[in-house]
């Protein structure tokens, strides 16, 4: 039995989200074939028991016991960790710690001074009631904070932020991560594919804040490249594929992309488990995945409205 050590480690939290609701995993959690994680919740809500959600693999569903006991070894600080609380606890357990937190509003010397705490960088115009557990739990102070700038600054943010959803991955575990930035990309207007027998890579030319940019190249630089040009009043609506094993590892096989006009592909051998990421309603703005030589897993991220 290996001895717990003092390490350093980076842990991307979408991963310990769950696939559905995109909130924090929390035991018990189970997973499709493919590995696609779903809260208890959203497992009981589910249509149709043997059908993920995410990708519409028909092989059902178990408990992810890996997963499980990642939750409970992964511990994370308090977000008052600054104002001096120390406690570290699971993922899924931070909300509820920091609504009773100690910290979050008085200094680690107990006095009666507050900190400066900048209210008008996170606090938008209303009226609040602040408690004091430290010092007097019954006591509660009514506040009103007049600050429209805040509240502008909170409206831009869910306006260009919250709308954009997180659709997949799909596909195997190997590779390396990868991920477009949204923030302001108006419309992806050129996808290119390179594929085989497999889809090998991809990259996109986009359109944010009025400017032309083009992203990496996701993959090897393998196969045949195939170019996707999108029209102005053009955008994409879904992505479809499948995914299995090619040369022992399990990959995206085939890429399909549907526009509002027009349906590209199949791009690579439609060969393994299918998959689909609709839009719902939206419009496809990103991509995001995994790869190396091929192009492991591939997801999308959709603007809505």
């Amino acid at each position: 039995m290996k001895a717990a050590v003092a390490t350093n480690v980076t842990v991307d939290l979408e991963d310990l989200d769950c696939t559905v609701c995109f909130g924090p995993l929390k035991p018990p959690v189970f997973q499709c074939a493919a590995g696609h994680a779903l809260c208890s919740i959203c497992y009981e809500k589910l249509p149709e028991k043997e059908k993920c959600q995410v990708c519409s693999i028909t092989t059902g569903h178990n408990r992810f016991l890996a997963m499980e006991s990642a939750l409970q070894s992964i511990q994370v600080l308090c977000s008052n960790a600054r104002n001096g609380c120390t406690a570290k606890m699971p993922y899924h357990e931070m909300e509820e710690h920091e609504k009773e937190c100690m910290n979050a509003f008085c200094d680690r010397t107990r006095s009666n001074v507050m900190q400066p705490t900048p209210l008008n960088q996170c606090l938008s115009t209303d009226c609040y009631t602040l408690v004091i557990p430290k010092f007097c739990p019954s006591t509660s102070i009514n506040i009103s904070i007049n600050n429209s700038e805040a509240k502008t600054k909170i409206h831009d943010k869910k306006s260009s932020t919250d709308s954009v959803m997180k659709m997949g991955p799909c596909g195997g575990s190997g590779g390396n991560a990868w991920k477009m930035d949204t923030r302001g990309v108006n419309r992806i207007f050129r996808v290119i594919v390179r594929h085989g027998w497999a889809v090998d890579a991809m990259s996109v030319l986009y359109e944010r804040d009025g400017q032309e940019e083009e992203s990496k190249l996701w993959g090897g630089t393998g196969g045949q490249p195939s170019e996707i040009c999108l029209r102005q009043d053009e955008y994409l609506t879904s992505v479809k594929g499948h995914y299995g094993f090619f040369n022992e590892w399990f990959v995206i096989r085939s890429l399909t992309f549907v526009s509002n006009r027009r349906t590209f592909g199949p791009y690579g051998k439609e060969e393994g488990a299918p998959f689909k990421l609709p839009a719902c309603g939206g419009k496809i703005i990103g991509f995001h995945g995994l790869s190396d030589g091929l192009l492991d897993a591939f997801g999308t991220y959709v603007k809505m409205g």
